[in-house]
């Protein structure tokens, strides 16, 4: 009797375990920072409040390619866009990107850090944290969520970059792709590679 209670109670730790594992699973999968959709540039409910694109004509409330400057962190940029939600507070900036992702089910990090960094900018100038923001490839965008751990990666890769350029130690992923709209290329950046 003892020995039969012992199973049962073994039988209910195992099912609540694989429960727990299942659950943690579906939030794992369906939870996850990087969200990859097909492409969309709607943003029902918002309205556009920054561009980087300069025009003649101008809507009443938009900036139009200002640089953007972070005094906290000491960065600089100019999103694609910002839009910011009609009723509320929250602004989502979407970059732009000219290439192509394929099968990849995450964005090239290069492209994510650019978005990340954009939150700290966003947040420092205009005094509110964006939740995500959209990277829009020519095939497919992702959704990027503004996690701790991105904006530490963004911080620590700023740092790395900092160190580099002070003491010329490090090394730098340069290469054509990374390197070509670089103002920097061909001229005073001993990391570029020459072609």
């Amino acid at each position: 009797m003892v020995f039969d209670k012992i199973v049962l109670n073994m039988d209910m730790i195992y099912i609540t375990c694989v429960f727990f594992i299942v659950i943690l699973l579906f939030f794992r999968i369906f939870n996850s920072k990087y969200k990859k959709k097909k492409v969309s540039l709607l943003m029902p409910g918002y309205v556009l409040i920054y561009t980087d694109q300069s025009t003649d004509i101008k809507e009443k409330n938009v900036e139009y390619g200002k640089i953007l400057y972070s005094k906290k962190y000491d960065i600089q940029g100019k999103p694609d866009y910002i839009f910011k939600k009609i009723l509320g507070r929250k602004l989502v900036p979407l970059e732009l990107k000219s290439g192509s992702i394929g099968k990849s089910h995450e964005p090239h990090k290069g492209d994510l850090l650019q978005l990340a960094s954009y939150f700290l900018i966003i947040e420092d100038v205009y005094g509110i944290k964006p939740k995500y923001g959209k990277l829009v490839y020519k095939d497919y965008m992702f959704v990027i969520k503004n996690t701790r751990a991105i904006r530490k990666e963004v911080i620590k890769t700023l740092e790395t970059m900092r160190n580099m350029m002070k003491n010329g130690k490090g090394i730098a992923n340069s290469s054509f792709v990374n390197c070509r709209y670089c103002v920097c290329r061909g001229t005073v950046c001993k990391y570029c590679k020459k072609e």
